[in-house]
């Protein structure tokens, strides 16, 4: 998912999310752990405390450890999620990233410097007006709808944070504006990869938001292409 990503480390598994786009990747690469873990198979939320007992490799540059990547952490227990946490501050040289749709999971700790905060934001809007037979944002995910998602987010207090806008939906000028309030160290943009006919903005809307997000920020482009309507 990322290029940066230096390996992924699942001590947490699944999401109930249920997100359209997650069936075709996600949730179709658990399927290979049919023989190993019946809940990895299923994708219900899960630890693996078992993870947590090797030491990671170190990071450098813009690496990281993708921590964990199959998974949303908003499912996890609060003392598995804490057990997490602790096992960053053990390894100070390595980067770790951690990624949710609902970010307000992450208020009330303190993070370590070595630990990067990534919210998916793919829209700031509720409802669309595409091709697409996925009107609105309840018909795409359960997860937070996206205002309440930034709003959260950008509350909270770690200097380290960045924002995927992958896969990314139709949007308004609002998105530039959430984007550039949270302030975030870098921020992805990125079409779907999975032909999902998802309510896409057109390639020019796309390359003007990066365009306009580049002045300020750094964007890190992922698949970038035509609205699959184009």
């Amino acid at each position: 998912m990322y290029h940066e990503n230096r390996k992924s480390l699942n001590a947490f598994v699944g999401c109930n999310f249920d997100c359209v786009y997650c069936r075709p990747s996600f949730q179709r690469q658990a399927k290979r752990q049919k023989q190993r873990c019946g809940l990895c198979y299923s994708y219900t939320p899960h630890f693996h405390p078992s993870r947590l007992l090797k030491a990671p490799p170190k990071t450098l540059e813009d690496g990281f450890i993708f921590f964990p990547s199959m998974g949303d952490v908003s499912f996890a227990e609060k003392k598995d999620f804490e057990a997490m946490l602790s096992y960053t501050e053990k390894y100070p040289n390595t980067t770790f990233l951690i990624q949710t749709k609902n970010p307000e999971c992450l208020e009330g700790y303190d993070f370590p410097d070595n630990v990067i905060l990534a919210l998916t934001l793919e829209t700031n809007l509720r409802g669309y007006n595409t091709p697409s037979l996925y009107t609105t944002y309840e018909r795409i995910s359960k997860a937070p709808i996206p205002i309440f998602r930034f709003q959260s987010f950008k509350g909270l207090k770690h200097r380290r944070k960045i924002v995927t806008v992958e896969p990314i939906l139709q949007f308004s000028d609002g998105l530039k504006r959430w984007i550039f309030q949270i302030n975030p160290e870098a921020v992805y943009v990125g079409y779907d990869n999975h032909n999902c006919k998802l309510p896409e903005p057109t390639l020019n809307e796309t390359k003007v938001l990066i365009r306009d997000l580049s002045e300020f920020l750094e964007v890190r482009t992922k698949t970038i292409r035509n609205a699959w309507f184009e």
